[in-house]
């Protein structure tokens, strides 16, 4: 099942300002089922519907969505829609009901997973109108729970539990006279709770066992989808499609334990915050992630010694354009890895000697730009010709991007004692493939500053990378491409001109 099915039978099953509409009970089992309806190969099967003035009981509801790579099935005993004075519509479900997923991966094994849904004190109200409605709702726990684990009818000593603490949160659906369907969500859990113990043979012939341990605080998500009338058909992103979605966490700790034929590893890892957020849309994607405090331990392990590692904050983002324009489109990508420690067991792996100071070593990097599309990104004919253009050059000016400028508008790299800082921007003629063979001719400069490189230099020829008699080569090297302005200082201007000339600090090298 792809995640968005999942996500959103999720939210159908779960979650089902409030509007002053009022809604029947009536008018929620339909939405339920419209929204099945949009996920695909959906069927919802019922063994009774028993209404009564107010309230609507459905009972031994399965709900089977089959997809490329398998079967799901949800079997919910009884469900309760019953009517209030406010006009919204109180909804009840079990405690626990059962969830079965099987499938056959591209490599032949087949998979029977059984799960169990667990909650307690779960509360979900609907309100609005049948056009539009929310559904809010809360629990004490939520969780998931794996009850059996079968690969090709062997059984698998396995057992998993994913748990939501102090839940709350708000569905709202509606559905516009296109059959655009639209849905915004929020969660909040104090907690999350992850546990997983599994063992890959049994008895003598046991290969190998796992366990996992996470606990995450402060856990927040939100989205929202707009699914058109007969997305599953599209051969491309449809107008109208729309996904975003944000998350964030405060602490989070992983603790594992895990020995299989090459060993054992056993160690713990924290972060203090992490965040993620994600949009699509037929004309733009965007991704951007960031972790910040994280604190790796591996206390046992291949190494005879504990591994230790740490990074202030890693992350990564892309903005780009998807939808055709003849005007260029803004783009931007991010590398954030800020402040990474190793312990002193790992250093001491490659620089017993501790020639090379252990300062915290970063690389960020901060690109903008601009392209014009000449075809749709999301596009999957666009697609296929970009693939094929690999093997016939004629397919690829149609079809692929032309980058139109590129800034570097940050550039951090600290390690071992050196540190380099840089920015530039270039624009590129997409007209000439000639002077730089096949690429677009650029035009700009790029200007960077360098400090501790020679100590660099001479703490490796002091470890023996670089041999004494060899040191030459590269000082000379630094000499043809920067110029001295202090004490292991030096700065950089690279320049490539109209007439595709490159030149280095006023020299001509190409």
């Amino acid at each position: 099942m792809t995640a968005l099915k999942t996500a959103s039978i999720g939210a159908l099953i779960l979650m089902g300002g409030a509007a002053q509409a009022d809604v029947t009970a009536e008018e929620v089992w339909q939405d339920w089922q419209a929204g099945a309806a949009q996920l695909g190969e959906a069927r919802i099967e019922t063994g009774s519907e028993e209404r009564a003035e107010g309230s609507l009981t459905i009972t031994d509801l399965v709900l089977t969505m089959t997809g490329e790579d398998g079967e799901m099935i949800i079997r919910v005993p009884r469900i309760d829609f019953v009517e209030t004075e406010a006009g919204t519509v109180e909804v009840t479900l079990p405690d626990s009901y059962p969830i079965a997923f099987s499938g056959t991966d591209e490599v032949g094994v087949r998979t029977e997973i059984d799960l169990a849904v667990r909650q307690t004190g779960l509360d979900v109200t609907v309100s609005g109108d049948p056009e539009a409605m929310r559904y809010d709702y809360a629990a004490a726990r939520y969780a998931l729970v794996l009850d059996r684990l079968v690969e090709n009818s062997a059984p698998v000593a396995a057992e998993a539990m994913l748990a939501l603490n102090a839940l709350r949160g708000s569905y709202l659906s509606q559905t516009e006279s296109s059959g655009l369907r639209r849905t915004d969500y929020d969660l909040a859990a104090e907690t999350l709770e992850l546990s997983i113990e599994a063992e890959e043979g049994s008895g003598d012939d046991a290969a190998g066992a796992m366990s996992i341990d996470a606990s995450v605080a402060d856990v927040a998500l939100s989205g929202q989808m707009a699914l058109p009338e007969g997305m599953e058909e599209a051969e491309a992103l449809p107008d109208g499609f729309a996904l975003g979605f944000d998350y964030a966490t405060g602490p989070a700790l992983v603790e594992f334990d895990g020995e299989g034929p090459q060993g054992r590893a056993v160690g713990t890892a924290r972060t203090a915050s992490s965040a993620v957020q994600l949009s699509l849309d037929p004309a733009r994607a965007a991704y951007e992630s960031s972790t910040k405090g994280l604190d790796l331990a591996l206390t046992d392990g291949l190494m005879p010694f504990p591994i230790e590692i740490s990074v202030a904050e890693y992350g990564f983002g892309l903005d780009l354009p998807l939808g055709s324009d003849t005007a260029p489109q803004d783009l931007s990508a991010r590398v954030t890895i800020d402040s990474l420690s190793l312990g002193d067991p790992l250093w001491a792996l490659f620089d017993p000697r501790e020639a090379l100071p252990r300062e915290p070593a970063t690389l960020i990097v901060e690109l903008s730009g601009s392209a014009r599309l000449p075809q749709d990104l999301a596009d999957l004919g666009t697609a296929g010709a970009m693939g094929g253009a690999m093997g016939e050059t004629e397919a690829m000016p149609e079809a692929a991007p032309e980058l139109e400028s590129l800034t570097l508008d940050r550039l951090v790299l600290r390690l071992a004692g050196a540190e380099i800082l840089g920015d530039g921007a270039f624009t590129f003629d997409n007209e000439d493939l000639e002077t730089f063979e096949g690429f677009p001719r650029p035009e700009g400069r790029i200007d960077l500053r360098a400090t501790g490189l020679n100590g660099l230099l001479e703490n490796l020829s002091k470890m023996g990378v670089i041999p004494a008699e060899q040191l030459m080569g590269p000082r000379m090297m630094l000499g043809l491409f920067t110029t001295t302005v202090g004490n292991d200082e030096l700065t950089s201007e690279i320049v490539i001109d109209a007439a595709g000339q490159v030149i280095a600090n006023g020299q001509r090298i190409r």
